[in-house]
């Protein structure tokens, strides 16, 4: 896509081609009883934040949406529509002219061959807290750029599947970029996938996959990043040193806002213990939570938010209790760069579930009326 009017003030860097691209992390393969994370703890954020001032793109904003819900009545009916459907395929097919029975050849798909594993790992989900998580975002770049296919999802998995990167041109998307918007209902998507298998907007994780996507940057990569203040970290002063002296996570933390802002994130040289990061067991809440990175001009701003105030201090106090004490400033609810972009104008279209669809055409207006199509 050709803007000429996204960019900065001089005349040269307005009429530089740029594209616009509006994403969603999600599934592969749609295996919706799936849990991916990223196999190195508290290494994911970091490995995000470098490969976004290594991309350098114009601007780029990457939201983590989270909320715990209650999805074991779904997923034991998963399990039983596997159990079914398994049951089905190892029942001989029978020739309607000779009546001779002949094996199925589903029995030699995938399906049938990872039924029972899925069928394990349902066991071992319904057992614990689930959550559903929506990573969605906006990249703005020039043409030529690939910096969006480097960005490290396909590398968070399980043994069921692992996460791609889903790009799509309908400008609608900015809109619940801004309002914090997601997908939290999986309950077609659990109910359909034996059928006919849809692929989820978001995706199912426990507390323990949660981990690899909320967490500050920490370890070896944090030497080589550049685009955010560094602070001292406050662990030990606000924290001491055992665990009995360590603050509980429930407590709530005065904000500014219920959308904030680090002003500095704490430099941690290694990652967390084990022990260190329990309270991360109740990062979720029954209300939406979001971590954002936006990055822009060189420099990433790592955004917290709560759908009330009250929440938000109850988020910040869980993160403080981990990491001490954190500098934080009301952020404003629309990035900044946002205000530079043309005015955008959505075409009415029938409205749809499918957040990957392209059928709703979106134009972008310059100042000047010139329509643009996202692409």
């Amino acid at each position: 896509m050709s803007t000429a009017a996204v960019g900065r003030d001089s005349k040269e860097e307005k009429d530089r081609p740029r594209r616009i691209r509006f994403f969603n992390v999600s599934l592969r393969n749609g295996v919706i009883a799936s849990t991916p994370s990223y196999p190195e703890k508290q290494a994911f954020i970091g490995r995000l934040i470098h490969t976004l001032e290594s991309s350098n793109p114009e601007f780029a904003w990457v939201q983590f949406l989270f909320v715990q819900r209650s999805l074991a009545r779904d997923l034991t009916r998963l399990k039983n529509s596997l159990r079914a459907a398994k049951k089905e395929i190892e029942q001989p097919k029978v020739d309607l002219i000779t009546g001779e029975e002949s094996e199925r050849r589903e029995l030699g798909g995938d399906f049938y061959a990872r039924a029972e594993a899925r069928m394990k790992k349902i066991d071992d989900i319904v057992t614990k807290p689930t959550i559903a998580l929506a990573i969605q975002g906006m990249w703005v770049c020039d043409q030529k750029s690939r910096g969006l296919k480097d960005l490290p999802f396909d590398h968070c998995s399980d043994e069921h599947d692992s996460l791609a990167v889903f790009e799509y041109r309908d400008p609608r998307m900015l809109l619940e970029l801004v309002d914090r918007r997601m997908v939290f209902d999986l309950s077609r998507y659990l109910q359909g996938f034996t059928r006919s298998r849809l692929e989820p907007p978001s995706f199912i994780v426990t507390p323990t996959e949660l981990q690899s996507f909320v967490h500050l940057p920490a370890g070896e990569v944090i030497k080589s990043l550049h685009s955010f203040e560094s602070g001292t970290s406050m662990r030990n002063y606000d924290q001491g040193t055992t665990d009995k002296e360590r603050p509980k996570g429930g407590g709530g933390a005065p904000v500014p806002s219920r959308l904030v802002r680090l002003v500095a994130v704490p430099e941690m040289a290694a990652a967390l213990e084990d022990k260190s990061v329990q309270p991360f067991e109740h990062l979720a809440s029954t209300n939406l939570r979001t971590f954002e990175l936006i990055f822009c001009r060189g420099k990433t701003d790592i955004v917290l938010s709560a759908v009330t105030l009250q929440e938000t201090g109850q988020y910040v106090g869980l993160l403080s209790s981990v990491y001490g004490d954190l500098k934080l400033e009301e952020a404003a609810v629309r990035p900044a760069f946002l205000q530079r972009l043309p005015r955008i104008v959505v075409s009415r279209c029938d409205k749809g579930d499918d957040r990957r669809s392209n059928s709703c055409p979106g134009h972008i207006y310059s100042q000047n009326g010139k329509s643009l199509t996202f692409g």
